[in-house]
């Protein structure tokens, strides 16, 4: 990597973890505060329409906003162009569900969703006015903006959000967190970026970008519909209360297993794409941000399996501790979840986003299929079927890797190996060492797990490549 993209890949590194762990951060506090707030129906009723939301919000990007950055030099018909189409999309699709929302509301018997979704819905055209500013600067490596218009959206909008649910605002005090977030994210990051679209519409851009595009929608509309599909499932099958225990384990769990990894991936792929045509040194830097994930995140996860019951308990009460049993299964799931999207993002870097479309049929199929098969055996049942399914689809997409970046398979498990036997050893001498000291304070056999894996690992190449990392991160602030 040149000294100029590698410094600008840094810096872009600090600002995109200020900001995933900085939005992380004010999510985890504010979701806190409002567990203790409200009852489980309450999140229920909001993870039951979230496969809805979230598939209108990839509809909406179209993959352009993936298109816009692989392209070396976009113009600024070609900004402008996919900007005007969200917004004409975006309210298409509100219509939609405006008009079906009694529908939903029907299928779950629940008559308030059909009022939550139309006002809730309305975030999908907050999302569209701002896509293409936040893909500008992420095509430049400018996380700083992102940083700031995220985090002062978040500190706005959950302040409200949290004084209205103290004062009996209930399930629609969760809907006001995310209109209002959205509001203050187009009014901060429209006087950031200072950028407007020019009154051009080009159908030769389309078509160019969609060509690419169109490609990475649909992977990605596959797998929105599959990774929520079990929320409509539960839903639909189970109560809202039972929905709301799967939704906060699902939510805590993601902290870890994707919204950390994903501050890798979302400064990478910028990166992947500069140097697309030059296999040896992408998969060299692939190997490294495979090395740093597993080393993060293997043992985090591992963590939160031995202290499950004693934090949630700390952390949401009483209430909450049935979502226990479904978070730590979906920790195991997390060791590969963890790992996915490094190797999705690689390959679309070098242009193979068909080839992503056709394998996410089967990937994602595998999914709904695990998923369907294991309500048979109720919640449990659906937990490991994704947990099944998150394992194949960390194969499929290393195997996708092996054949158009030539990164064989092989190597990929070799390098995450000696961090997950760590990782095992680690949790099964501090989980002997609880059982033992017979303790309610999650602290103590945290604390022993921690020196155990750092002592373990301490001669790890992931290790030293870590450090060095953080080191760099820190010199750059």
């Amino acid at each position: 990597m040149s000294e100029s993209l590698g410094n600008k890949a840094t810096v872009g590194a600090v600002w995109a973890t200020i900001d995933r762990f900085g939005s992380m951060t004010l999510q985890f506090i504010v979701n806190l505060i409002m567990a203790r707030l409200l009852v489980p129906a309450d999140f229920g009723a909001i993870g039951m329409l979230a496969i809805f939301i979230a598939v209108s919000q990839t509809l909406i990007d179209g993959g352009f906003s993936s298109a816009l950055i692989q392209k070396k030099e976009p113009s600024q018909t070609d900004y402008s162009t996919i900007f005007f189409w969200n917004i004409f999309f975006s309210a298409c699709l509100y219509l939609i569900l405006f008009i079906s929302a009694p529908l939903i509301a029907g299928f779950f018997n629940m008559p308030v969703l059909s009022s939550v979704l139309r006002v809730i819905g309305l975030n999908l055209i907050l999302t569209a006015v701002i896509a293409i500013q936040t893909t500008r600067l992420r095509k430049s490596l400018a996380f700083r903006s992102i940083a700031i218009t995220n985090i002062s959206a978040y500190i706005l909008g959950g302040a409200c959000a949290v004084t209205y649910a103290y004062n009996g605002g209930g399930i629609w005090s969760l809907v006001m967190m995310q209109i209002l977030y959205g509001l203050f994210s187009i009014l901060i990051l429209w006087i950031i970026t200072r950028w407007h679209p020019s009154a051009v519409f080009s159908r030769q851009t389309m078509k160019e970008l969609f060509g690419f595009g169109g490609y990475i929608m649909a992977a990605n509309l596959l797998q929105t519909i599959c990774q929520n599909i079990q929320g409509v499932i539960i839903g639909h099958r189970f109560s809202a209360t039972q929905t709301g225990y799967y939704s906060q384990a699902y939510k805590l769990d993601q902290i870890t297993s994707y919204s950390i990894p994903q501050v890798i991936v979302q400064v990478m792929y910028p990166v992947y794409s500069s140097i697309q045509d030059e296999r040896k040194r992408l998969c060299d830097m692939l190997l490294m941000n495979i090395r740093v994930i597993s080393y993060i995140i293997f043992p985090m996860l591992a963590l939160l399996i031995l202290v499950a019951h004693d934090l949630i308990e700390f952390l949401y009460g009483e209430q909450w501790l049935p979502s226990v049993p479904y978070f730590r299964i979906l920790c195991v799931g997390g060791i590969f979840v963890c790992l996915q999207n490094i190797n999705f993002y690689a390959v679309a870097a070098v242009g193979k986003s068909k080839s992503l479309f056709m394998w996410s049929f089967y990937k994602w199929g595998f999914l709904l299929l695990a998923v369907i098969i294991g309500a048979q055996f109720g919640m449990d049942g659906i937990m490991w079927g994704m947990v099944l399914s998150s394992a194949n689809i960390y194969v499929v997409n290393a195997a996708i890797v092996q054949r158009y970046i030539h990164l064989d398979i092989k190597k990929q498990i070799q390098t995450i190996l000696p961090t997950g036997l760590i990782t095992i050893l680690s949790f099964i001498c501090s989980f002997v060492i609880k059982d033992l000291v017979s303790t309610n304070d999650f602290l103590i056999p945290a604390m022993c797990f921690f020196c155990l894996y750092i002592l373990l690992s301490s001669r790890l190449k992931a290790s030293t490549e870590t450090y060095q990392l953080i080191r760099r991160l820190n010199y750059k602030k």
